[in-house]
């Protein structure tokens, strides 16, 4: 017989199955689990696992407060611009989501959540956001992505972030390099070779200006310092021998 699973082995196991969920839509040049397919998922495998989520308004804590505010607006037929007042209602409240293993009903576990939502009357303030509230607790519960927070999408531009900023620093010590060379040929002309053969141990081809990886930058910047920023070109000559 098999053995039988506590709550927070049969939550982690829910963790674990949406994990590995397949990214069912495209878009922005990297694909993401739609909110439908995952929370059908989560709901799907807590039944299969016997497991319940309860969400309660935590009493005393309910505030419907009217909410009014303008937005400007632009006459489609003379063009003019206008302010409309708009008036809504803004609910909220603290909430708790319990975790009820339905194998052994005692077995729970409270998560304390909050509830916030903003329509044009009470009752529509009220149930959206229970309804949005229901839907983002169990994504964040179990640290699942949305659209916006896909784990992709915030990879890629972090990936992007981290390369521009080589590329950055790579920039600026080639161009340090560039100086140095120049200034070096200029007052011995007759290094030019002894040079590009330096050169040709950190790109292939010698072209220094190629070189786009930070740390290899940083590293040619430091050693042409210490092998010609004093005008020792028999520094370099003597590396070579050896």
């Amino acid at each position: 017989m098999a053995k039988e699973l506590n709550l927070y082995q049969k939550l982690a196991k829910i963790r674990r199955a949406v994990e590995v969920l397949e990214k069912d839509k495209a878009g922005f040049n990297y694909r993401y689990v739609t909110d439908a397919l995952i929370l059908s998922k989560i709901t799907g495998i807590m039944d299969s696992l016997h497991v319940s989520l309860i969400p309660s308004v935590v009493p005393g804590t309910m505030q419907i407060t009217p909410y009014t505010y303008v937005k400007t607006k632009v006459n489609k037929r003379t063009g003019e611009a206008y302010d409309e007042q708009n008036a809504e209602v803004l609910t909220q409240a603290e909430m708790t989501y319990t975790w009820v293993n339905d194998d052994n009903p005692d077995e729970r576990i409270a998560v304390p959540w909050i509830m916030i939502g903003q329509q044009e009357d009470a009752s529509q303030s009220f149930g959206s956001g229970l309804t949005y509230t229901y839907r983002y607790f169990l994504l964040k519960f179990f640290g699942v992505s949305t659209v916006e927070d896909d784990p992709d999408n915030w990879r890629s531009r972090q990936k992007e972030a981290a390369e521009a900023e080589g590329k950055e620093a790579a920039s600026k010590a080639i161009a340090d390099v560039d100086t140095l060379v120049r200034q070096y040929l200029a007052d011995h002309p007759d290094q030019k070779d002894e040079v590009a053969k330096f050169m040709a141990r950190y790109i292939k081809g010698g072209d220094y200006r190629k070189i786009a990886e930070p740390v290899m930058a940083a590293k040619l910047l430091k050693d042409f310092k210490a092998a010609y920023a004093d005008g020792d070109e028999t520094k370099t000559n003597t590396d070579e021998k050896e």
